[in-house]
């Protein structure tokens, strides 16, 4: 892969993983409102955005909810640190354990085991994105050099 379009993949990355961050982006800088809007409808494709769970930052609330947040920035930290790097089995391992421990989160909050913790909630989605994450930064570094034919 060349440079360039390593960068472009990168910065890509950076953008998506940070895009739960728009709506504080949005309340210092305003012009940003129709980059905002634009995106919502992924927003809602995936999230409850309910905003009980929904995180805030300096008393703005984020675009998605806390496990969504933990799920996005954990596939930028995984991908900026590019560790541990894993075997294909580990990463299902892995992403495996992540599922469980969110799908018993979400059990046990549905039926009132515990109430909604954000910091478990964003936890959750961390462990689960954080592989994955990993090893897209593994393939945007390794990858093949293609060049072109004569």
């Amino acid at each position: 892969m060349r440079p360039a379009i390593r960068a472009l993949a990168l910065v890509s990355l950076t953008g998506f993983v940070l895009s739960p961050l728009l709506p504080l982006v949005t309340h210092f800088y305003p012009a940003c409102a129709p980059l905002e809007r634009a995106v919502l409808p992924w927003f809602e494709l995936h999230c409850e955005r309910d905003p009980a769970r929904t995180l805030r930052l300096l008393g703005v609330p984020l675009a998605v909810c806390a496990r969504c947040t933990g799920i996005y920035f954990g596939l930028g930290l995984g991908a900026w640190l590019r560790r541990p790097s894993l075997s294909p089995r580990a990463l299902r391992v892995w992403v495996g354990v992540g599922a469980a421990l969110m799908l018993l989160d979400v059990a046990l909050e549905d039926r009132g085991v515990h109430g909604s913790w954000p910091a478990l909630r964003l936890l959750t989605g961390v462990l689960l994105a954080y592989p994955v994450g990993a090893g897209l930064g593994v393939a945007l570094t390794r990858a093949p050099r293609f060049t072109q034919s004569p």
